[in-house]
């Protein structure tokens, strides 16, 4: 059993996991040069099917085929640089994919892999996240507001991908 004193070493020798301690390495289009605003994301989940199996009034469970939680809608918000550099890159990536001025663009399964760190307290990475075959779904809006107070500007974005490995 443990007391404070355990408690507080433990917290000392592992530290917490912050917020902020995340960096996107690499996203479709996007090179280290653009420097890539992204303010939020979350880690990706992961499950087990669970198959029932009846047996003599039982139900037995086992496990099935995994499922990538979230894969078909990974909400992320980028905050707007001023020249809309980053939001015009996501508009080129959907039109690569969908081209409506054409009705042509690229069908095939997605081969696109994104990278996000997460990082310890002296910003080095810890662990990384290799999204694989990830690509845009949805582009969100941007909001001016002549009454605004000068807050930098902020959009969302939907990404779907197939499955992630740990690196």
């Amino acid at each position: 059993m443990g007391n404070i004193q355990t408690f507080y070493q433990n917290a000392k020798a592992n530290d917490f996991a912050r917020d902020f301690q995340f960096r996107i390495v690499a996203l479709g289009p996007f090179s280290e040069s653009d420097l890539v605003y992204l303010t939020t994301a979350t880690l990706p989940g992961k499950s087990i099917s669970n198959q029932p199996v009846p047996y003599m009034g039982l139900e037995f469970n086992i496990p099935g085929s995994v499922k990538y939680d979230g894969s078909a809608a990974w909400q992320v918000v980028f905050r707007c640089d001023e020249g809309l550099n980053i939001h015009t890159k996501m508009e080129n990536w959907i039109k690569t994919i969908f081209d409506d001025q054409t009705s042509t663009g690229n069908y095939n399964t997605p081969r696109e892999i994104s990278s996000m760190d997460l990082l310890d307290k002296d910003f080095n990475a810890t662990r990384r996240y290799n999204f694989i075959g990830m690509y845009p779904v949805t582009l969100g809006v941007i909001n001016y507001d002549i009454k605004g107070t000068g807050t930098p500007l902020e959009f969302p974005c939907t990404f779907a991908y197939q499955y992630y490995r740990l690196v």
